[in-house]
């Protein structure tokens, strides 16, 4: 299976590539409630889970977990 283009627009992200385009290996979406969860799986320094699943009504309840502050 071939990984899908991963869109973002936060420019301030480490992970941000012109385009906004996302470079991250492993990105993981969390439901708005969980945003500040610790994950307790990793890959290439970024955390994520395989061990729960929840539901989303709409986009406006999701946020990329993946996110990390780009360092200056």
């Amino acid at each position: 299976m071939t990984n899908p283009q991963v869109k973002c627009s936060v420019d301030n992200c480490e992970y941000w590539e012109e385009g906004n385009n996302c470079s991250a290996e492993v990105i993981m979406i969390e439901i708005d409630r969980h945003a500040g969860a610790s994950l307790p799986q990793q890959k290439g320094g970024q955390q994520y889970d395989t061990s729960h699943t929840d539901h989303a009504e709409d986009t406006r309840d999701t946020c990329c977990h993946t996110f990390e502050e780009r360092g200056h």
